[in-house]
Formats: C-alpha cells, sequence, structure tokens
C-alpha cells in the first residue's frame, strides 16, 4: 500500500514537469526512461539518509518563461556575466574573448552524469528548461572570471538550468556561480552542470548560494579530469531551505590535482547539506577537501564525503576534513567522511570534529573591551578562515567576506 501511494507521488511530481516539455530524443529520452525506473529519494536512501524531501514531493512548481529587462548582480565587476532569470539563460553581458565559444544548450549530445542512477540527474537531463555550453580552445587562458547569475522573478517556480563546461588542453578558466535571492518563495532549483578538463586543463569553480531562505536547490556537479589537469571548487552555502550540493570528480588521469573547500553557515531552521565523491582511477594524483560548517538555531547540516581509490591508482594522496561549531542546543551536525581504499600505496587520511566556540577564548576577548557578540563573530571568523584564505580569486573571497561579518547574530 506504501509503495503503491509512493508511486502515485512520484507520478504526481514528474508530470508538472514532463507536460512542460512535450517532445525530446537522445540522452534526454534515456533519462525519462530512467526516470520510470528511479523511485524518488528518501531517508531510506543512505544517499539521502539525512535529507528529507517531502516539501519538494509534494511541492506544486510551474515553468514561467522572464520577460523584461535583466539586472546583474555582480561578484566580479570585471566579470562576463551571464543571467539566468527562473531557469533561462539570457545573452552574456560583456564581450566574449577570442578562443572563449558560449552557446545555448537545446539537446544534450553527449554525458557524464549518472542520470541513470541519480533521480534529479535524471530529471534535469530530461526537461531541463535551458542550459549552456561554454568552451575554452587549447591553450587559451581566460582573462574575465564567467559569472552566471541564478535568479527567480516569481515564486513556486521549477528552475532546472544545465551547464556544460569544456576547458581544453593547456587552457584556463574561472568561474562563478551566484544564486541570488530577490524575495521570491517555494522555488525548485535543480541545477546540472558537467565539466570536463583536458590535459593540463586548469578550472576554478567559486559557487555562492545566497538563494533564500525560502527556496530549494539540488545543485549536482560532475568533473572528469585528465592528466595533469587541476580542478578546484569553493562553495559557501549561506541560505537554502533546503540546499543539497552532489559533487562527483573522476580523476581519470595521471598527476592531477583536485581541491574541494566549502563553508556552510546554518540559522532559523535551514538544512545545508554537502555530499562529494572523488573517485581516484589513475595513479600519482593528490586530492583535498576542506569543509567548515557553523550552525545556529534549529539549523541542519550535513557532510557526506567518500574517496574511493581504485586498484592502480597507485601513489595517491588524499585528505578529508569536515569541522563544525554548533552556537545552539538544537542545531545538529550530521558528519560522515569515507574512504575506500583498493590501492596499497597511498597516503589518505579523513577526519570529522564537532564542538562549541571556546568560552575561555571568547572571555579572553571580552576581558580586553570586545563585546560577547564581537567575540564570537571574531572567532567565528577565525574558524573558517583558513577555507576562505584558499580562495584563489579576491573578488570573490571579498565579496564572501563581507557577506560573512554580517551573516550571525549570535
Amino acid at each position: 500500500m506504501s509503495n503503491t501511494l509512493s508511486i502515485d507521488k512520484k507520478g504526481k511530481f514528474l508530470e508538472q514537469f514532463s507536460s512542460e516539455k512535450k517532445e525530446i530524443s537522445g540522452i534526454s529520452k534515456l533519462a525519462e526512461i530512467a526516470l520510470e525506473g528511479l523511485s524518488f529519494p528518501t531517508t531510506r536512501d543512505e544517499y539521502w539518509k539525512y535529507t528529507r524531501l517531502t516539501k519538494i514531493q509534494n511541492g506544486s512548481f510551474s515553468i514561467q518563461k522572464f520577460q523584461g529587462t535583466s539586472q546583474v548582480h555582480s561578484i566580479n565587476e570585471r566579470a562576463l556575466h551571464i543571467e539566468c532569470i527562473n531557469g533561462f539563460f539570457q545573452e552574456p553581458v560583456g564581450d566574449i574573448q577570442q578562443g572563449v565559444t558560449i552557446e545555448s544548450l537545446l539537446e544534450v549530445d553527449s554525458s557524464i552524469s549518472a542520470f541513470q542512477d541519480e533521480f534529479f540527474t535524471a530529471l534535469n537531463t530530461a526537461y531541463f528548461t535551458s542550459g549552456i555550453r561554454v568552451i575554452v580552445e587549447p591553450g587559451v587562458q581566460v582573462e574575465k572570471s564567467i559569472q552566471l547569475n541564478f535568479l527567480s522573478v516569481g515564486s513556486d517556480l521549477q528552475v532546472q538550468p544545465r551547464i556544460e563546461v569544456v576547458v581544453g588542453q593547456g587552457a584556463s578558466c574561472n568561474m562563478i556561480y551566484n544564486w541570488h535571492n530577490n524575495g521570491q518563495s517555494g522555488n525548485f532549483y535543480n541545477v546540472n552542470s558537467e565539466m570536463q578538463l583536458a590535459k593540463n586543463g586548469d578550472l576554478n569553480v567559486h559557487q555562492l548560494q545566497t538563494g533564500g531562505d525560502e527556496n530549494y536547490l539540488i545543485n549536482s556537479t560532475y568533473v572528469a579530469q585528465q592528466r595533469d589537469s587541476r580542478f578546484a571548487i569553493h562553495t559557501i552555502c549561506l541560505e537554502g531551505k533546503i540546499l543539497r550540493n552532489n559533487l562527483n570528480i573522476k580523476v581519470e588521469g595521471e598527476n592531477c590535482d583536485t581541491k574541494l573547500n566549502g563553508v556552510y553557515l546554518g540559522q532559523g531552521s535551514q538544512h545545508m547539506d554537502n555530499h562529494t565523491y572523488v573517485d581516484h582511477i589513475a595513479p600519482n594524483c593528490q586530492s583535498s577537501e576542506n569543509y567548515k560548517g557553523v550552525l545556529n538555531d534549529k539549523s541542519t547540516g550535513v557532510f557526506n564525503g567518500k574517496v574511493m581509490v581504485q586498484p592502480n591508482a597507485q601513489k595517491i594522496s588524499a585528505t578529508q576534513s569536515n569541522q563544525n561549531v554548533l552556537l545552539s542546543d538544537d542545531a545538529t551536525i550530521n558528519s560522515k567522511p569515507e574512504l575506500e581504499i583498493y590501492a596499497d600505496d597511498v597516503v589518505c587520511a579523513h577526519g570529522s570534529t564537532t564542538g562549541q566556540l571556546d568560552d575561555e577564548a571568547v572571555f579572553y576577548l571580552r576581558s580586553r573591551g570586545v563585546s560577547e557578540k564581537s567575540a564570537k563573530k571574531m572567532l567565528i571568523k577565525a574558524f573558517i578562515f583558513d577555507v576562505l584564505e584558499d580562495i584563489k580569486l579576491e573578488s570573490f573571497k571579498d565579496h564572501v567576506e563581507g557577506i560573512v561579518e554580517d551573516k550571525f547574530e549570535v
């Protein structure tokens, strides 16, 4: 009986997406077929154990194409800006550098994602609202950051943008994903990104998630690294009713460097969930993960990071760290760093800690004339300092530091 009810609810949920896009083909059609066999995720699934999605499943979402003048919400004034409003990409604002192609993505020609196995990835692949492809030709060093601004005009919308990034051999690029809150509510963002780095490619991704406390975000990123490539991603989670980042990286070539950094600052009843998966397939590579969370009120945080070392991936250096501070008795963190190793010549380590602000440190600062609120803010900033300091894009780092300064009223 319960299984039938679940199937009926899934069917009702999917109807609002499939009815908006009548004709699909190719990989999108395969994804639609995959959805028929995939269950809507619940806390009974290990992958979604700590994130309850009932509010999304019971939601009613519509597509509303934006009509009007776009507004750039800049983090980096010099960046090439691309607005994604209500899930639809607008024309780039600024000159596109020679050697860089930005084109509309009308059909999915190929995919490195796991749409056959992951419900929301299949949902986006089948019914994405709009898509773009960014191609950086071999040897091109992109001078300006490429900033994607996601915002909604209206409420209870389905927003499913799709992004493909291809970094050619010896090329480099900085990207910014900026989720902006327009004061709307009930919007469901389901974003899918696929990023491919050729030999000696360099890609740095910066994500600022301030999309509002009454909206939902499922953000899935798939990365494939070839030999000698470097990939770094910095994810700053600041707002979201339900905020989930799925980061999946295949390190397919030797001598790659992979860096994953994240900060999540939760308050109220926010729920912030970061899932990472780094699959070391080739030898002689290194990866590092550093995620830090500060949770207040009744907010909840999740970190589930897994590093897989395949049998032929010898001489891997992989580290994984998750540290958390709880500012209230009602805040919750679920932390699960994992290592799965099938090679014997590796250096791998992981760790997780959870605690509260040091009362002695607060007392020390107060004894020197600092207010209790200021003392706690100083300690929070010090706690996340090393994660922010690792951001090399100064404009992004400065912008984030300014927001963090005003985040907590502790």
